[in-house]
């Protein structure tokens, strides 16, 4: 993931773009999600794959930033009572118990309205690459979406709500790199495959905990490790086609078959 000085950037990026104000409830909402500890996983895909292109952190961190920001709101709306209705997120309560349903709401709202704001500032094309992957083709669509029983309606959730947002984050980076159509095509495929695996590896976990009924109580402990051992090839196989130095997404690719 982020190294120390990346994450340091970040959160650098993240007090320009959006000051404390402990006067202002919203901005702590929206600060409170923002800062707490995370694995920063979207942001990293987005200065990896820019790196590809030796494009440095400081040229992507905006983008990055930006990222962090529409991940941040998505799981704020994720918590609410009338969704997942979840009272922790990343070890703390989550936003809507911390700060009220109503503050929690805005504040995501907020947090997708600044990250457009921001990006609106560097290039069109990652606004389209954004607004494709989060919108009713992507992580929102997913989420109205009933868990069925079989395998390729589970996939098409994990799809929509995950595996493209991974995969903008790619392509953005890919975008900020000058990539070429082919190159950027190979990233954005990586980062499907890699979201995939991603949320199969949770899927296993949860099952794990409380039987859940998921993808590994569809598919089985060795068709699902199956199922991983195709993406993770896949996935490798994308990291062919860049012609510059794809160890930091290789590496990533490695750890999160292993650990998730």
């Amino acid at each position: 993931m982020l190294d120390e000085t990346t994450k340091n950037l970040l959160v650098v990026e993240v007090n320009k773009l959006l000051p404390e104000n402990s006067e202002n409830r919203l901005i702590s909402a929206m600060r409170y999600v923002l800062l707490a500890p995370a694995k920063h996983i979207r942001s990293f895909l987005v200065i990896a794959s820019s790196a590809i292109f030796n494009i440095k952190v400081e040229k992507a961190i905006t983008a990055a930033a930006a990222i962090e920001f529409i991940h941040a709101y998505s799981l704020i709306h994720d918590d609410l009572p009338c969704m997942d209705n979840s009272d922790t997120r990343r070890g703390q309560p989550s936003c809507h118990k911390k700060f009220g349903e109503a503050t929690a709401v805005l504040a995501g709202d907020a947090l997708l309205t600044l990250a457009f704001e921001v990006l609106s500032l560097l290039n069109c094309e990652i606004i389209k690459v954004l607004s494709q992957a989060i919108g009713m083709k992507g992580m929102v669509g997913g989420q109205i979406l009933d868990i069925g029983a079989d395998f390729d309606k589970i996939k098409e959730i994990h799809l929509m709500k995950t595996a493209k947002l991974f995969a903008a984050s790619c392509e953005i980076g890919a975008i900020i790199g000058g990539a070429t159509d082919k190159e950027r095509e190979a990233l954005y495929n990586y980062g499907i495959n890699l979201g995939l695996i991603f949320q199969a590896k949770d899927d296993i976990e949860d099952y794990e905990q409380d039987k859940t009924n998921n993808l590994m109580s569809v598919l089985g402990k060795n068709e699902m490790e199956n199922y991983i051992d195709s993406l993770f090839k896949q996935a490798s196989d994308n990291l062919n086609t860049p012609s510059g130095n794809t160890s930091d997404l290789y590496d990533l690719l490695n750890q999160v078959k292993k650990d998730g």
